[in-house]
């Protein structure tokens, strides 16, 4: 996803008109039909496509939306996917650090209960440049409810994530597995609640004069499913392998990642790949985040696999051994 993870993921809403397609099952439909009528009401003007979905984002979490100011790194447009990642212009933070911001993060979390999601507000955010940060001063956290045993965990991807293949205990370079969680590395997505939410933390934000405030909010309903393994060395570095699970039906995405960030197209098992690069990584203090990405087929079931790391000293190549490591 995954989180392209500093915002990992700020989506464009693309159609003029709205239409939901027939062959969505029920529950992508509702999901779709309470998106866009909340972004319709907030940002009028916009346009919107129902099809297309929000991923979880490692920085804003709860809406989608484009800008000019932007090219194409890569796209997929495999069976029923469709996905671009595009690169965009000065996300620099100007009025707090990102420094600033993980300890705020890390202060909410330490509060939270197993299981639990939280909204955090920035008033500083608000006071950036970038519309984005403007638009979403919000950032979305968990404190996840975390699988240790492994053997626990592969029953969990083989019967939820409809993995047709375990993986591995341990990767290359003595990367172990630690544990495993369902969601992404980072982030947490929030759907067209998430703007009630927004008004409400900055009136309590007005009304306490405090710059950071947050909310306990419930989990929202996501038609990709993801599962995430964390893998870690005796070095304390770190490599994600994350598992998306795409619905069936058609679907369109659309990615962020800073102009900054690298890019390179790639092969793993035969497989084309895309390798990233961002330098621009707001939870990591290093501000390093690689990542493999490519998409396959489990079935008729298009899953999308993630390789990444957000320690500066993994390398590339170290990537690319894990990545044909979780393939066989």
């Amino acid at each position: 996803m995954f989180i392209e993870k500093k915002l990992r993921n700020e989506y464009e809403w693309a159609a003029r008109r709205v239409h939901i397609d027939p062959a969505l099952d029920s529950k992508i439909e509702r999901i779709a039909k309470q998106e866009l009528a909340g972004k319709r009401r907030l940002h009028k003007g916009m346009r919107f496509r129902p099809k297309l979905v929000h991923v979880a984002a490692a920085f804003a979490l709860t809406t989608g939306f484009g800008y000019a100011t932007h090219s194409l790194l890569y796209k997929i447009d495999e069976g029923s996917v469709r996905m671009e990642v595009q690169a965009r212009k000065d996300f620099t933070l100007t009025q707090i650090t990102p420094k600033e911001i993980r300890l705020e993060l890390e202060n909410v979390e330490n509060k939270l209960a197993t299981g639990e999601t939280a909204l955090v507000y920035f008033a500083a955010l608000a006071k950036e440049k970038h519309p984005l940060f403007q638009q979403n001063p919000m950032i979305g956290i968990e404190k996840p409810d975390v699988v240790k045993d492994w053997k626990a965990w592969t029953a969990v991807l083989s019967e939820e994530a409809s993995l047709s293949h375990a993986l591995p205990h341990q990767l290359p370079d003595s990367f172990s597995f630690l544990e495993g969680k369902q969601g992404t590395p980072y982030g947490v997505m929030m759907g067209q609640e998430g703007q009630q939410w927004l008004h409400e933390l900055q009136e309590e934000s007005k009304a306490t004069g405090k710059n950071v405030v947050w909310k306990v909010v419930p989990q929202a309903a996501s038609p990709i499913e993801a599962y995430t393994s964390l893998y870690e060395n005796e070095q304390k570095e770190r490599i994600f392998v994350t598992v998306e699970k795409f619905p069936k039906e058609q679907l369109d995405v659309q990615l962020s990642t800073p102009e900054t960030t690298k890019y390179d197209e790639v092969t793993v098992s035969g497989k084309k790949a895309h390798y990233t690069k961002n330098d621009q990584f707001l939870f990591s203090e290093s501000g390093q985040y690689q990542e493999l990405s490519w998409l396959d087929q489990a079935g008729e079931q298009p899953i999308m696999y993630r390789v990444a790391t957000d320690s500066p000293t993994v390398s590339k190549e170290m990537l690319l051994q894990a990545a044909k490591a979780s393939q066989q």
